[in-house]
């Protein structure tokens, strides 16, 4: 049996992070992946969802050339060229994590990782075991997977989930889509955008149930426009086949209702992938479906900690990413923790939202006095030049203190302009900070300042 340093166990954004991290560090380290290195984030999820929304808003803008005064003839999506082009992101980036891992000096397995005890891990390969590994320490990054919907028929061959989503054969006429949530929103955004009817099937009382409510009111407002059904609250009943068509019936103020697809996309969460790995062999405590974990990143044994999407507090990659490098920090004995405070969240639906702190009802249930600034696109010269007028950024401030406690944006390269929000909440900037720093004209930027200057009613370019 070989020893080392650090086991990790997974190569998505957190296994991979941490791997680096703790051989820069001096560690012999051995990762453990079962699939493919990057995780769901860059083979299943993040990237390759971005590329299709590329060739989605690639697509729009074609076939709005006219309004540049460029004379352009649409004559269609390519899907399988689009899905090629996907796909070529996605290896070169797997493959520029490996080169990663090898220049650190890691060194990566193959196979399912799971505990013989709270320092042995067994690895497996199509059923054989081919190798048992001690550490000294271990990183538990198994990350998530998606959650399984229990009514009857979600077991039905067309009913998938985002994985199977990004490698559809073609374009489907009819999508339905079972919860409107991030990945629900951004998958339904994709496919309408590529000429799919899709129905938005979501049980809470609006979309995106985290993100402030104007900014969600706003959304919903566009997407219909373009032609897509939002039903909520809506609690989905079952699941039918029929003549090769997929019916959801839904129950939505007491009366039933069924909306038809060529396919069904569950989309209602996440959970941390841990069924296989034998927690209990370790003595690893869970909270629920949660791999426990303390401010420090450490598991119930002091000496395995679990970053990423298993321990269930953000599930999102550059959460992942900084809490692998708190966890090795700690296992050299650094004594680090997390600033959750200051998190930027983006989704990328049709416009992009953005958003980092509290929203507007988040900040009212917790007491304060708010302070509101806004600033819509349509004010702004650099989005009339692009064409994208729609949305807005919105400051959430103290009133009292003018503590800056949430910034939301929904428009134009929302996912871009959010770091500076996030930069300035770090920095505990105020809204008068931010209005006086000059920003460059003509750009989007500018209406994070001109937001700014609204909280105090003094915005130069709004009516």
């Amino acid at each position: 049996m070989r020893e080392t340093d650090l086991i990790v166990i997974g190569g998505g954004p957190a296994g991979y992070a941490g791997a680096i991290r703790a051989a820069q560090k001096g560690l012999k380290v051995i990762l453990v992946e079962a699939r493919d290195l990057g995780g769901t984030c860059l083979n299943r999820g993040c990237i390759p969802t971005k590329a299709l929304f590329k060739a989605h808003q690639v697509s729009q803008l074609v076939q709005r050339a006219d309004e540049f005064g460029i004379q352009a003839k649409f004559e269609g999506i390519d899907w399988q060229r689009a899905q090629n082009r996907k796909n070529r992101v996605v290896k070169q980036l797997t493959g520029g994590v490996r080169l990663l891992l090898k220049k650190a000096g890691v060194e990566v397995l193959p196979g399912f990782a799971s505990f013989l005890d709270n320092r042995t891990i067994q690895i497996e390969q199509e059923g054989k075991v081919t190798e048992e590994v001690k550490g000294k320490f271990i990183l538990l990054a198994s990350g998530s997977e998606s959650a399984f919907l229990p009514v009857p028929g979600a077991d039905l061959e067309k009913v998938i989930d985002s994985e199977t989503a990004l490698e559809l054969p073609q374009i489907p006429e009819k999508m339905v889509v079972i919860g409107g949530g991030v990945i629900g929103i951004e998958m339904a955004s994709i496919y309408q955008g590529l000429g799919s009817k899709v129905t938005v099937v979501e049980m809470m009382p609006k979309i995106l149930p985290p993100v402030d409510r104007e900014v969600t009111d706003l959304l919903t407002e566009l997407l219909t426009k373009r032609g897509m059904e939002i039903y909520c609250p809506a609690r989905v009943k079952a699941i039918q086949e029929q003549n090769h068509v997929l019916g959801v019936t839904f129950e939505q103020e007491g009366e039933e209702k069924t909306v038809e697809g060529d396919y069904v996309l569950v989309a209602t969460g996440r959970v941390p992938r841990v069924q296989g790995l034998r927690l209990e062999q370790a003595g690893i405590e869970l909270e629920g479906k949660l791999v426990k974990v303390n401010s420090s990143l450490q598991t119930s044994v002091p000496w395995i900690y679990a970053p990423g999407d298993v321990n269930g507090q953000y599930l999102l990659a550059h959460v992942a990413y900084k809490e692998a490098e708190v966890a090795v920090s700690n296992i050299k004995g650094e004594n680090k923790k997390i600033d959750y405070r200051v998190i930027p969240n983006c989704i990328f639906s049709s416009p992009e939202i953005a958003s980092v702190g509290l929203t507007e009802e988040e900040a009212k249930d917790k007491g304060y006095s708010v302070a509101i600034g806004r600033f819509p696109f349509r004010a702004c010269g650099k989005a009339l030049i692009e064409g994208e007028v729609e949305g807005l950024v919105k400051i959430v401030a103290c009133a009292k203190t003018e503590e800056v406690l949430g910034v939301h944006i929904i428009g134009p390269h929302a996912s871009d302009l959010i770091a500076e929000a996030s930069l300035a909440m770090a920095l505990e900037c105020t809204p008068e900070e931010i209005a006086s720093t000059i920003h460059a004209h003509p750009t989007l930027a500018e209406s994070l300042m001109e937001a700014a200057e609204s909280v105090f009613e003094k915005s130069l370019h709004m009516f």
